[in-house]
């Protein structure tokens, strides 16, 4: 007979982890995927962990990435993550039913944040696990100045990689790969997912060479690639840091032995020169990711399904809580448009977005999330199969609407208090609004397309799911605006 805390032992390919029943299902967490980058291998390529020998204990989460508080109070929740942070922060978290030798489908969860913030213990998985007879899979990366300042650009230093956190979240992959059938998951059945930063990471992924066949499905919630810097930005903001630290090219490599808090505040002087959007995020790079905006969207995305959408508020998630990391009034929007797209181009788009806290809503959210996540999907689904939604649940709290992160609520096991101040008190029908969001995903996850009665997204009927609690399937909801674009992005400054 098999003793029963069999199961809760696995062999990985560095050493044998014990881990703990969690909410009907086993969980391993605070399993190392790549060396602590830390000292020398700060800035540095994601590199292998050394293996360890007995039996280590996977029964607590760890520390995520090293973040600055965002906001105070219990929104702080929808994006900052625990009250452990460390620069050792390469960590997983896994869930599954059992460690039983079963091949069950993978569902990678790559946290958000604005790059700056979360981990991956934000996001528990065992309810997804068991719902959808699936593993899920929750990771951190390097975050802010650890994983997304250009110093190999400024010092002209290889040493220093380029987009570190997008390679952690590869390395995180090559880990699932190598090791996720021992947890009863299948590396041939991987499908990675995320919001906000999460989903701008999915969507890069699709696109980068280091990533191809480490996923199979995709699930891209709210965000594109247009949230990227160009070379230039991405260096004046490396300047600036370096300025703010008293580092040159001649004494660059103190920043290896400066203690880590003191490149955090050095990272938080440097965003108050920039008052209005991210400062820290993945770059194009021509060496990880393509040279530009423009390059990456020629490369073919692969053939795998995708599933993509937005909220129908995101905007006011920054403009009513006043978070200054995207643009919050409309003449910064506009500036932002006639810069990018050039005063004709930009004048035809905002002649159909009304001078009110409506069209400020809608050219916000629109802008900086909706037509970015619309204009992948239309390149995506001339080869591949691809479902669009848009959440238009809204939340009653300081009207919000339905705000960047709601669909985090429907989807996870967020503190009770916190997801009923957001969603509002629970009915029938938005316990009904959940699951079904719930088993979309999770069929999608399995099975690589979403429930019955959801067609697939085609550049002729753009036929987009309305999740309510009433859900209605719409034909091109955003027609005569997504026209106005054109297929344009803009890339905030």
């Amino acid at each position: 007979m098999t003793n029963p805390t069999d199961t809760l032992i696995v062999d990985t390919s560095t050493g044998k982890l014990r881990g703990r029943r969690m909410g009907g299902v086993h969980a391993w967490l605070n399993i190392p995927y790549a060396a602590p980058p830390v000292g020398p291998l700060r800035f540095r390529e994601p590199q292998p962990v050394q293996p360890w020998t007995g039996i280590r204990d996977a029964t607590r989460f760890g520390a995520s990435a090293l973040q600055p508080p965002l906001i105070p109070g219990p929104l702080n929740t929808v994006i900052s993550s625990s009250s452990q942070f460390s620069e050792d922060c390469l960590y997983l978290n896994v869930w599954s039913p059992a460690a039983d030798g079963r091949k069950r489908p993978v569902w990678v969860w790559i946290h958000g944040g604005a790059y700056d913030l979360g981990g991956g213990s934000q996001y528990l998985g065992h309810e997804l696990a068991k719902q959808g007879d699936i593993v899920f899979v929750s990771i951190n990366y390097r975050l802010n100045a650890f994983g997304f300042l250009n110093l190999g650009g400024l010092f002209e230093d290889e040493r220093f990689a380029h987009n570190a956190g997008l390679l952690d979240q590869v390395a995180a992959l090559r880990w699932v790969k190598e090791n996720i059938e021992a947890f009863g998951g299948d590396p041939t059945r991987v499908t990675i997912g995320g919001e906000s930063a999460g989903s701008a990471s999915v969507v890069t992924l699709m696109v980068m060479k280091a990533a191809r066949g480490l996923f199979h499905g995709a699930i891209a919630q709210s965000a594109g690639m247009s949230l990227h810097a160009d070379w230039n930005t991405s260096l004046d903001i490396a300047q600036e840091f370096a300025s703010q630290l008293g580092v040159g090219r001649d004494n660059r490599d103190q920043l290896w032995s400066l203690p880590a808090p003191l490149i955090s505040r050095a990272m938080q002087r440097t965003k108050k020169t920039r008052p209005e959007g991210l400062t820290t995020r993945p770059y194009f790079d021509g060496h990880v990711l393509p040279p530009s905006l423009k390059d990456a969207r020629a490369i073919p995305t692969p053939n795998i399904p995708l599933l993509i959408g937005t909220n129908l508020d995101e905007h006011r998630f920054f403009s009513v809580l006043r978070l200054p990391i995207m643009p919050l009034k409309r003449p910064r929007l506009a500036n932002l448009l006639t810069r990018r797209l050039g005063a004709e181009r930009a004048d035809k788009i905002l002649a159909l977005y009304p001078d009110t806290e409506r069209g400020l809503t809608d050219l916000g959210s629109h802008a900086i999330f909706t037509m970015p996540s619309i204009h992948f999907s239309e390149q995506h689904a001339q080869h591949a199969p691809t479902w669009r939604y848009r959440l238009d649940y809204p939340s009653p709290f300081l009207g919000l609407g339905a705000m960047h992160a709601l669909d985090l609520f429907l989807l996870f096991p967020f503190p009770p208090g916190l997801t009923r101040l957001l969603l509002g008190k629970p009915t029938p029908e938005l316990e009904a609004l959940a699951q079904r969001m719930k088993r979309h995903w999770l069929r999608f996850v399995r099975e690589g397309r979403p429930e019955e009665g959801w067609p697939a997204y085609d550049l002729e009927t753009r036929k987009t799911l309305l999740l309510n609690l009433e859900d209605e399937l719409v034909a091109d909801p955003e027609g005569e605006r997504r026209r106005a674009w054109a297929e344009r992005d803009v890339m905030p400054s």
